[in-house]
């Protein structure tokens, strides 16, 4: 199992990272953009992302089955982590010890979770169907809410960089949108307004608001990834490449470009303006189920 960095702009890949322990399932850059974050089973590695040593700086250990979401705080200060063992977990990013665990009734997987832009709320999504948001303030469970049914899973979420929008996406190819009454929380989640969209005929493998929070793209089992027009969930464009499901999909940080990743063994670069893949990025031998964009805004 490998983790292989990529020029974006040309296609060359420049470093690989061995990573022995199990399947990467998630990536992640930090907000500095000098170390990646990777989550297997039941483990995460960190990784520094500008130098040739290919161990891990960090191990952060706990988890007992695979490790399915990963993020850092604004100031990489802590990470959190949802994982199929049923908890969500806060790690201290210096000495690496957990310092919150937040454990689902029933252990029922988690198999998602985003960070609120406030810092103080995680938003989690599980296989039976759940969307909670975790206030680490209150340490505790503030809302709950099951957009269509308790056995369909949610396998993604996404907050908008502004916090005004949550959106969950499930197995059976539907997308729900909550419009909050307060940017600054989501604890409101249970009561908010919510769209409800069939973006897809199938899994939903990742949904992700785009930086501007103009656009959603859903990446599916159909070998698809589609581009989304916020508020409306109009259909702007379908990015279809793939030869095999799409599991990952990451947004530029000026919102213009978008890379995904495929169980066809590559991932893509399109430009969203145009809707044409730019680059193709190949040299795995296996699924690639997660991707990380390490670049920064122009602006």
């Amino acid at each position: 199992h490998n983790i292989n960095f990529w020029e974006a702009s040309t296609g060359k890949c420049y470093r690989t990272v061995q990573y022995p322990d199990s399947q990467v399932n998630v990536l992640q850059v930090s907000p500095d953009k000098m170390l990646l974050a990777a989550a297997g089973n039941p483990h995460v590695r960190l990784f520094e992302t500008n130098t040739s040593n290919g161990n891990p700086l960090l191990s952060f250990e706990g988890h007992t089955n695979n490790v399915t979401a990963l993020g850092f705080q604004s100031d990489a200060r802590w990470i959190y982590t949802g994982s199929e063992d049923g908890t969500i977990k806060i790690f201290d990013m210096r000495t690496a010890v957990c310092q919150r665990n937040y454990e689902i009734k029933g252990k029922i997987a988690v198999n998602t979770v985003a960070l609120h832009p406030n810092q103080a709320q995680l938003i989690s999504g599980d296989q039976n169907g759940c969307v909670r948001v975790w206030d680490l303030v209150a340490n505790k469970c503030l809302a709950e809410v099951a957009p269509q049914n308790e056995d369909i899973a949610i396998r993604s979420v996404s907050v908008s960089s502004d916090g005004k929008m949550i959106v969950a996406a499930n197995n059976v190819g539907n997308c729900f949108l909550w419009h909050m009454e307060s940017p600054q929380t989501c604890s409101s989640l249970e009561g908010a307004p919510k769209d409800a969209k069939r973006v897809h005929d199938t899994y939903v493998l990742k949904c992700q608001l785009s930086p501007d929070d103009r656009c959603l793209a859903t990446a599916s089992a159909d070998r698809t990834v589609k581009i989304w027009r916020l508020p409306d969930l109009t259909l702007e464009k379908v990015l279809a490449k793939h030869q095999r499901w799409v599991y990952d999909c990451v947004f530029s940080a000026d919102s213009s470009y978008l890379v995904s990743a495929s169980s066809d063994g590559s991932a893509r670069l399109w430009d969203l303006s145009s809707g044409e893949m730019i680059r193709h990025y190949t040299g795995h031998q296996k699924a690639i189920v997660a991707v990380a964009l390490n670049d920064t805004s122009t602006d």
